[in-house]
């Protein structure tokens, strides 16, 4: 298993103010190559600023201008964007571990990060916008500056941004109950691995074993904090990795079975049918027409 890191900003040709493997900043896309569909490998945050932008979302079409808001967590599909010539936005782009590491455990973000899952986009006011610029500012100033205590400051200023973003989305978002922090941190460390994972499909079992607890320990703990249990969880992300690999890539299926760690292709088949309602064959034929 693998952390993310930031290297997907180079492939896409954007290059950042601010990289250092973990949390990037940008201001500029104007050369962005989505020519070629590409999953996201951590938290992206754009803001628009001017112009106009028109993008396709895990196959669902947005539009969005000034004041708008995409939030795409890891391993969204992104497609097809197309920019005005006058458009101008801010990037903060986060990977999971660097979220886990400075939120505290007793946090909870993962209502959020489901929620922009389905709902990628959002509309602020013209007040939250600048408050969104004021800290993208200030940040930008600090990474400039060298000092002993630079990580520590820029650290600090991206927990105070979070938070502050969390109480501004909180009229879109209704967070669900706070669990007991034990709990929080065992489910932010399953999906952790998970996403870290380039081979999800694993069952409960594994995952429970990597976590040293049972799994029907581990998935009554999923089933408490996301309202979905361990094994519907690991379903949610295989899912969009064969999605992903059925559409986007020219491997076969029985190759795409295999990468996928799937025993056999009647086994796959069957998996297909039961999430998708069509065989791996006819899922991907009407891909085909759709694309």
């Amino acid at each position: 298993m693998k952390n993310a890191t930031l290297d997907s900003p180079e492939v896409l040709n954007i290059h950042p103010i601010y990289n250092n493997g973990e949390l990037a900043f940008f201001d500029n896309l104007e050369n962005i190559n989505t020519s070629s569909p590409f999953k996201t490998e951590a938290f992206a945050v754009v803001l628009m600023l001017k112009g106009r932008a028109s993008v396709i979302i895990n196959g669902s079409q947005y539009e969005a201008g000034a004041n708008d808001m995409f939030i795409c967590p890891p391993n969204n599909i992104i497609e097809n964007g197309l920019l005005s010539l006058d458009f101008k936005c801010l990037v903060i782009y986060m990977t999971p571990r660097y979220i886990n590491k400075i939120m505290p455990l007793s946090e909870n973000l993962w209502d959020v990060k489901f929620f922009f899952e389905e709902h990628p986009l959002c509309s602020l006011q013209p007040e939250e916008a600048e408050v969104f610029c004021q800290y993208y500012k200030l940040l930008c100033s600090k990474m400039q500056t060298s000092s002993p205590v630079q990580e520590k400051v820029i650290n600090t200023l991206m927990l105070a941004f979070i938070y502050d973003m969390q109480y501004i989305l909180g009229r879109v978002i209704k967070p669900s109950p706070r669990p007991f922090a034990s709990g929080e941190s065992l489910f932010k460390r399953f999906i952790g691995l998970i996403e870290a994972s380039q081979v999800k499909y694993q069952g409960v079992a594994f995952y429970a074993a990597k976590l040293c607890v049972t799994p029907k320990y581990l998935s009554a703990i999923c089933k408490q904090i996301s309202g979905m249990t361990a094994s519907c969880l690991i379903d949610k992300y295989v899912m969009k990795d064969i999605e992903y690999m059925m559409t986007h890539t020219n491997k076969s299926i029985k190759e795409i079975a295999a990468d996928l760690n799937f025993s056999n292709l009647s086994f796959f088949g069957k998996y297909m049918r039961k999430h998708f309602g069509l065989s791996p064959r006819a899922f991907r034929a009407q891909a085909l027409k759709k694309a």
